[in-house]
């Protein structure tokens, strides 16, 4: 094999590739990573003329981060579509091989290699045997989360899949559209990050203004570009109860932000908000899947699987140079 790691500058090349590859996402096209206002290198495993592998790194003062970076998922390594098209026998060796020489060119560069893998990528092999027979010169720590994957494939029309969910959010959907509530689009990211706030403050969590900041340029973003959708969910006298900001890409919608009137949790707008959603994907036909975004906490967790999102694994891999 005739490996070389190489530096890709063009974006549109970039994004195309992410596209195709089944590892890609919202997370990895150039439009949202400009948005975070971060360095950041996109960089590809070349065999010949053929590429093999992309990968995201994010970086400050040279340093890649720690993943996830906040309010991120799935930048990490993307295997191109080419690679995952190979026969099974084929595609396990050539990927070890590909990961390995990966892995040993970035650790000439950097004493810190951290990804949020897609969880698409199934082989973690060729991270957990990185300095398999050195381990005094570091190994990787690889972390398991969970997301939720709602298949929109599986959802013939909304009232089918309405009389699915938990018998509570049904209840609380048809309340709410009793009460009067509505939904719409919007553009006012003053009313969403106001809602997050008070949605933080209910937690007893502070906000950390950084990513409150982080908030306001991904969105801001995201509605300009395209990429996101913020709808509101109003009451019968047009105050804003729930917000939910939406990203996509070509084949999925990631539940990215959601924010609540804390006075206004028992009103099931929330639970109408999100199944609104739901609905209004489906319809446009626009993605296959929707990803809840982490189930990784006991009342988060359970909130969103119960609108039948099948819990999914994905993993956080991080090496760091031994001091």
């Amino acid at each position: 094999m005739s490996f070389r790691l190489t530096r890709c500058s063009d974006k549109a090349q970039w994004d195309r590739f992410v596209a195709s590859s089944s590892q890609g996402s919202i997370f990895c096209l150039t439009p949202f990573l400009e948005a975070l206002g971060e360095r950041f290198e996109l960089l590809f495993v070349e065999d010949g003329s053929t590429r093999a592998l992309g990968a995201v790194l994010l970086k400050r003062e040279g340093v890649p981060f720690r993943a996830p970076y906040p309010l991120t998922m799935y930048q990490g390594a993307l295997w191109a579509e080419d690679i995952d098209a190979m026969p099974a026998h084929s595609r396990t060796k050539y990927g070890l091989e590909v990961i390995e020489f990966f892995l040993a060119e970035l650790e000439k560069e950097f004493d810190r290699i951290s990804f949020c893998l897609h969880h698409r990528f199934e082989d973690l092999r060729g991270f957990s045997w990185f300095h398999y027979h050195q381990p005094e010169q570091g190994q990787f720590k690889i972390d398991l989360g969970y997301t939720g994957i709602l298949d929109l494939l599986d959802v013939t029309d909304f009232d089918s899949y309405l009389a699915t969910v938990r018998t509570t959010r049904r209840q609380e959907y048809r309340r709410a559209e009793r009460s009067g509530f509505t939904v719409e689009p919007s553009r006012d990211l003053d009313i969403l990050n106001s809602l997050h706030g008070r949605t933080f403050e209910r937690q007893g969590i502070q906000r950390d203004e950084t990513e409150a900041a982080l908030l306001l340029s991904i969105a801001g973003a995201a509605l300009e570009q395209g990429f996101g959708q913020l709808f509101m969910c109003k009451d019968p006298n047009g105050i804003a109860t729930s917000a939910t900001l939406f990203l996509h890409d070509d084949r999925c919608a990631y539940y990215w932000v959601a924010a609540n009137d804390p006075e206004c949790r028992n009103t099931g707008s929330s639970t109408y908000l999100m199944l609104e959603n739901i609905r209004r994907y489906k319809e446009a036909g626009r993605v296959l899947a929707l990803d809840f975004v982490g189930i990784n906490s006991p009342n988060r967790g359970d909130f969103k699987t119960s609108f039948n999102a099948q819990p999914v694994p994905y993993f956080v891999a991080t090496w760091e140079k031994p001091a």
